[in-house]
């Protein structure tokens, strides 16, 4: 008897034995696994902090719906579509520092019509046009965005011409005009889709986007225009985009080429798609040269309804012997679209499921050939054929909680180096991403963010040049500078105009242009944006002209902020930290073990033990490659449905060896976390040393 009370009171040493991911279903008493967890991933089974993440750059113009970015000559460039405009950045190809928001003029009109001559009100063009043309058709005589609408009265045919009556009168003489029966309007619902082309007519690799307004529902049947633009910037460093049409090949048809789905690229085809399960093509000329984006009419361009359901996302794949092949998300199904290169029929389409779903138009990503997708309830992938990913870690977790009605917001992404496929989702009544449920496919486990900064996130984008993944906030932020003050308009010099306002030295260094102020530190007051500054050496003032006029003019007195405000672009995956113009800041990670007990087995792992005791918790002796301090903490409980109760929080560092306490409870969870600026773990292997405890709960 004695050797058995000293046996018992002996303190024996354990391997912490939990098992890889975060188990959110079920009980905490039930899992072996990690219970909780906020920015920790697993590599090797073995949890460590995730990545942290720099400032880009701040896009005051909206919400990031969505983003592409493509290396060349040295310079990364990433496009993003918010609910007014699609703004272009430059950056290094390793290092994200560069320039913009640039936004893009997307051009209004479609389709040229060369004029034979023009006497407001009326034009003529050759040819017969009289069906293109009838009363109420919208046309322009000039692109450039804020041209003047006009709209058609009437038009008539007199071989050779058809003359073209307006309802109001023009100025000058256009030598051209341009149909412009849709054209792109902002819009809160819009959600970008995007694919690059190059386009040899030019000789330029192509952005091809489609601003469809599909944000609030993803069966949405409003169509917009597929819009085309150069990867790399015209004169005066301005990106411009024009809409696409039929105006080309041996049978046009003129008409714009839009829909309510979306726009993808299987080179070098451009495929569209929407409603009714509509897919269409462009037309790819034998000739290299006269390839180009606007022949839809050709022997190799066609279009087809190949579901009840709406198409909302589609990826080239693999095609083998048939290529270019592509796949084709639809809201009820998945279609495969393979070219044939057979006269006879050019392109074959396949439906591989008809009892597949699928959250959202962005929730579909690409790793290693396979093809991952969130369906309503459940997830997908394909490899030559669907399946389900099993998942009983976190999927109730995750669909009890998710907002449907904000389902078109939920986007998925990859992190490659860690063979990990995100899918961002709203949680409970939030109405934009918080959280981010993570699927390892190389180790085959699942975690999730645990709603940390870092999953507050409009969209993203990984490419195989730029070395980390691109990630968009959709949180509204503005770090102020230290103001200036308006000073009295200078002897001998004009008053300021209504965008103009004196400040006193030289400012031209802060107020630079494309640099916005406010005239307020309050986020939500107007800003402006920088149009010049310039500096008078000789009477010591700065003259500072915005892009646009004020809505009250400012003061002498007035305090002037520069700010850096708008929705932040990340580069994530960058050192440890997260660093903006706020300041270099901690990111708060943390992992919570299973329940450690005698009842449910012992340290190292469900072994039964048949002892109806308390343990006792002598010393932790942490195995982790660590920078900065740590703390451990342990949660306790009677039963597993007891009330929980919190230990004193232990501190240690990177050369502590050991941590002491006295903490005893019938069943214990270890919660280990770091918040230090330049933080960081990786978890080894672990041991406790304990010992039975009281007989009471």
């Amino acid at each position: 008897m004695a050797e058995q009370k000293m046996d018992q009171n002996l303190g024996l040493v354990y391997t912490l034995g939990v098992a890889a991911g975060i188990k959110r279903d079920g009980t905490s008493f039930e899992s072996r696994e990690f219970t909780d967890g906020t920015w920790t991933r697993f590599q090797r089974k073995v949890p460590r902090k995730m990545g942290g993440y720099r400032q880009m750059f701040r896009d005051p113009n909206g919400i990031p719906r969505g983003i592409i970015s493509n290396a060349y000559n040295a310079l990364n460039y990433i496009f993003t579509g918010n609910a007014t405009t699609l703004d272009a950045f430059t950056t290094g190809t390793n290092f994200g520092v560069g320039s913009g928001p640039f936004p893009a003029k997307i051009m209004v009109g479609y389709s040229e019509f060369v004029l034979v001559s023009a006497a407001t009100p009326n034009f003529v063009i050759a040819g017969d046009h009289t069906t293109l043309f009838p009363a109420g058709a919208k046309v322009v005589f000039d692109q450039t965005p804020g041209s003047t609408i006009y709209t058609v009265s009437s038009s008539s045919y007199t071989s050779p011409n058809t003359t073209v009556i307006l309802t109001t009168a023009f100025a000058g003489t256009p030598t051209s005009v341009w149909l412009a029966n849709t054209y792109y309007q902002p819009d809160a619902d819009n959600l970008w889709q995007f694919d690059i082309q190059y386009n040899p007519q030019g000789g330029a690799l192509q952005v091809i986007a489609h601003p469809g307004h599909n944000l609030s529902n993803i069966d949405s049947g409003v169509e917009t225009q597929v819009l085309a633009g150069n990867i790399l910037p015209g004169a005066g460093n301005v990106w411009e985009f024009y809409g696409l049409a039929d105006s080309e090949g041996a049978n046009p048809t003129y008409e714009p080429i839009k829909v309510d789905g979306g726009v993808c690229v299987l080179y070098p085809f451009i495929f569209v798609y929407g409603s009714n399960g509509f897919i269409a093509n462009n037309h790819v000329d034998a000739t290299y040269a006269d390839q180009n984006f606007n022949d839809w009419n050709g022997a190799l361009s066609n279009r087809v309804n190949m579901a009840a359901g709406k198409i909302v996302k589609g990826i080239p794949v693999r095609g083998g012997t048939q290529s270019p092949s592509g796949l084709f998300w639809a809201t009820d199904s998945l279609i495969r679209v393979s070219f044939t290169n057979d006269p006879t029929q050019y392109w074959r389409y396949d439906i591989l499921s008809s009892q597949t779903s699928i959250m959202s138009s962005s929730s579909v990503v690409e790793m290693d050939g396979i093809y991952y997708w969130m369906g309503v309830d459940r997830f997908y992938k394909y490899n030559g054929a669907v399946s389900v990913v099993p998942n009983d870690k976190n999927v109730n977790w995750l669909f009890d909680n998710l907002n449907f009605t904000q389902r078109q917001k939920v986007w998925a992404t990859k992190v490659p180096r860690y063979n990990e496929i995100w899918f961002f989702y709203p949680r409970g009544t939030a109405t934009e991403c918080t959280d981010a449920i993570i699927y390892n496919v190389k180790d085959d486990i699942w975690y999730d963010a645990g709603e940390a900064e870092g999953a507050r996130r409009s969209c993203g984008y990984t490419t195989e040049v730029f070395p980390t993944p691109i990630w968009c906030d959709w949180q509204y932020v503005a770090t102020f500078g230290s103001p200036a003050t308006v000073i009295a308009t200078p002897a001998g010099e004009p008053a300021p105009n209504a965008d103009q306002f004196y400040l006193s030295g030289d400012q031209t260094t802060v107020f630079v242009p494309g640099s916005n102020f406010q005239f307020s530190t309050v986020i939500t007051d107007d800003f402006y944006e920088v149009d010049t500054a310039s500096y008078n050496a000789v009477k010591n003032f700065t003259l500072v002209t915005a892009t646009e006029n004020f809505t009250s003019a400012p003061g002498v007195g007035q305090r002037v902020y520069p700010v850096s405000n708008g929705y932040t672009m990340w580069q994530q995956e960058f050192g440890v930290n997260a660093v903006s113009d706020d300041g270099t800041l901690a990111i708060p990670s943390s992992i919570t073990t299973c329940d450690i007990s005698w009842v449910g087995g012992n340290p190292s792992g469900d072994t039964p033990t048949g002892v109806n005791r308390r343990i006792h918790l002598r010393r932790i002796e942490p195995d982790f490659l660590q920078e900065g301090d740590m703390t451990v903490q342990v949660v306790g409980r009677k039963f597993a449905r007891g009330a929980e109760s919190l230990s004193p929080v232990f501190t240690f560092g990177p050369d502590d060896g050991k941590v002491d306490m006295r903490i005893e409870n019938r069943e214990s969870r270890l919660i280990f976390t770091s918040n230090t600026v330049n933080g960081d773990y990786e978890m080894g292997r672990i041991l406790i040393t304990a010992e039975y405890g009281d007989e009471r709960p």
